[in-house]
This record gives structure tokens, C-alpha cells and sequence, in this order.
């Protein structure tokens, strides 16, 4: 990682939004822009970067673990127990009135302390700063995207072997994340998986539901490479599909085609939300689309562009998203099919490898 880069690129945007300070706590931005990858609980640690300087306040027995780049291109702070870490960084840094940016994922504590230590200041969010920097994704960071969609697909295929009747929502939950493991991906949390009428609920906790033979099963679920998240969704079925699977599953491939032969820059993100969209409301089940198509993925599992409706940004080379339209049929069961797309000059490239066929799986 080349922090020196990465520092003067966010002083760039600075220049543009006349920004003075940005300031970062450990957070996916964080981790961009320098790799640190600590957390501070109580003990504050936060990046400053100004015009001319570039400060990191950490506590001071942490600084011996700090690489040799982190602290050839970053002024480190070390603080001890007894002393006020903001006060400190104050002295370090200039006490001019100034046009800050604070991290959005800061904590209000350290904000608090900030705006205390700092009195004056005018704040407004980072992501006047991060968002620029991070959305379009570098090569580097398109093959960490890549591997990890691979990867994820792959533990998928290899979970599914063993069936799902019999199990817990939970269970299988455990299972692919081994299997994620197994394929060299970090996990978060378990995946989510819906049967049966759970699957009609957007964001269903995997549960002590038991998967029986007819269950429709929406696995939602995603791992991370060289710090970067896959996410996928497949929708499979346990024995034999109920009444009306098959002909509102294929009305969700086709939305989801839909989206994948559309995208292309200079379209708005609400117009790729309208496609997918279009195809669902057409055949009659608009209503139960009930969540935007996609987010951006990097870094973070979920982060900016949003693809959804009243969103006038307009798609860039480089950009990252997830297409996942979806049917829910409350009482039923839900269906989606989730992929992730790269914005290229002439189109959309997925980088999920798993087709679009559904399984039916024992």
C-alpha cells in the first residue's frame, strides 16, 4: 500500500471541497487510506491530515507494532495513559480555525472531545473526501473484489453437496462460513439464510428454523479477500419447488439480466434501478420488490453508489455494485438472485461466476 499516495490524493479532494482537516478513526476508510486495520474502544487512535501535515495519535504502547512505512509517512502520536490524547494532537497540531471533515463512522464520544479540543472548527462529513476516492476501484482492488466473488462461489457449491434438509437455517449458516474459511476468505457474522416462509423476509436472521423438503431457501452470504467483500445471493430449493417458484424466479433472472446488459457509465443509478425494476412491475409484482436494487462493495459490505430510485448519480468506470432484484410473497416465500458488476467503458462485467440457473438441492 502506497500511504504517501493515498494521502496526497485525499488532500486533492480537500483542495476541491476547501477542506482543511480530515479526520478518520478506524474504519474501512482508515483502512484505505493507510491500512491500519486497529480499533480504539475506549482508548481514542484517529488519523489527521491536513494541508501540510499528517498526524496519527495512537496510544503509546501500540507504537512499536506500527509498520516502518506507517511511521516513515505518518508524524505518530503517542499518548499515555495519564494524558488527554486530543489536547496532545492539539499541541501537534495548528490551532487555526479550520474546515474539518470527520470520519462518518467516528463515534459520537470521539467527536464530542473533538469539537471540545478543537474549538471553532466548522465540521462536515468525510465522505465529502472518502467517497471520491474509494468508488472507483483500482486493479488492485478489482482482483481482491474478483477473488472474493470466486471464492465465496466456490464454498457455496461446496456446502450445497451435502443437502439442506434436516438442518437448521443456522447450521447451514455455520457450514458455509467453515466453507468460506476452508477457501481462504474471512468471515463476519453468519450468512443469511431464510427457508421456507422465512424467505420472504428481506433481512431474516438465520434462525433454529429446521429446512424441509419443499422449502424455497434464499442464502444471502459473502466473505472477505485482501480486505475486500464478496456478496452473493442464490435462492435454491429443497426436493421440489412449490406452486408459482419456477415462473417468478424466472421473472427475477430476467430483471436481474436486465440490469447486467443495461449498466454502462453515464446512466444515473436510479435508471438501473428502474430497469430491473420494469421487468418485476410488468409481470405484475412490483409491490413485492421491495428494496433498492444494489449497493456499492468494496471495502465495506455495503457503500456508496446506491442503486436506487431518486439517486441522480451517474454511474463511472470503475464502480463496483450489487444487482440483486427480488420477489417476496409474504405467507410464501422470497426470491433473489444477487450478483456484483464492475463498470467498464463499454459495459458491465460480473464477477460472480455462479450461473443463474436455480438448484434444487436434498
Amino acid at each position: 500500500m502506497n500511504i504517501k499516495n493515498n494521502l496526497e490524493r485525499a488532500r486533492e479532494q480537500m483542495a476541491k471541497e476547501r477542506i482543511d482537516c480530515l479526520v478518520l478513526a478506524p474504519s474501512a476508510d482508515l483502512q484505505y487510506m493507510t491500512g491500519f486495520n486497529g480499533i480504539s474502544m475506549e482508548r481514542p487512535i484517529f488519523l489527521m491530515l491536513t494541508r501540510e501535515k499528517a498526524l496519527f495519535a495512537v496510544p503509546e504502547f501500540e507504537l512499536h507494532g506500527l509498520p516502518e512505512e506507517f511511521k516513515r509517512d505518518l508524524c505518530c502520536i503517542g499518548w499515555k495513559e495519564n494524558e488527554d490524547p486530543y489536547e496532545k494532537m492539539k499541541k501537534c497540531a495548528d490551532d487555526k480555525r479550520m474546515y474539518a471533515a470527520a470520519g462518518n463512522r467516528m463515534t459520537a464520544e470521539m467527536f464530542y472531545h473533538l469539537q471540545i479540543a478543537f474549538t471553532g472548527w466548522e465540521w462536515c462529513l468525510g465522505d465529502k473526501i472518502m467517497v471520491p476516492l474509494r468508488k472507483q476501484k483500482t486493479e488492485r482492488e478489482y482482483q481482491c473484489l474478483k477473488t472474493a466473488q470466486v471464492l465465496a462461489g466456490r464454498a457455496l457449491k461446496s456446502m450445497l453437496k451435502g443437502g439442506l434438509s434436516g438442518k437448521t437455517e443456522k447450521e447451514a449458516a455455520v457450514l458455509l462460513n467453515t466453507c468460506m474459511e476452508k477457501e481462504g476468505l474471512a468471515v463476519n457474522g453468519y450468512p443469511l439464510v431464510a427457508a421456507g416462509k422465512n424467505s420472504a423476509d428481506v433481512h431474516h436472521a438465520a434462525g433454529d428454523t429446521v429446512i424441509q423438503r419443499g422449502d424455497v431457501v434464499v442464502i444471502d452470504f459473502g466473505g472477505c479477500y485482501g480486505g475486500y467483500y464478496s456478496d452473493i445471493t442464490r435462492t435454491v430449493v429443497v426436493g421440489e419447488e412449490p406452486e408459482e417458484f419456477e415462473k417468478i424466479y424466472e421473472i427475477v433472472r430476467r430483471a436481474n439480466e436486465a440490469v447486467y446488459r443495461a449498466a454502462e457509465p453515464g446512466m444515473t443509478a436510479e435508471e438501473l434501478d428502474r430497469t430491473a425494476r420494469a421487468v418485476i412491475e410488468k409481470s405484475g409484482y412490483g409491490k413485492y420488490f421491495t428494496h433498492r436494487l444494489g449497493h456499492g462493495i468494496g471495502r465495506d459490505i455495503h457503500e456508496p453508489p446506491y442503486i436506487v430510485e431518486g439517486n441522480q448519480e451517474r454511474l463511472a468506470e470503475g464502480n463496483v455494485f450489487s444487482n440483486e432484484p427480488g420477489i417476496y410473497l409474504p405467507g410464501k416465500f422470497g426470491i433473489r438472485l444477487e450478483d456484483v458488476l464492475i463498470i467498464r467503458e463499454s459495459g458491465a462485467e460480473c464477477l460472480t461466476e455462479l450461473g443463474h440457473d436455480y438448484l434444487v438441492v436434498d
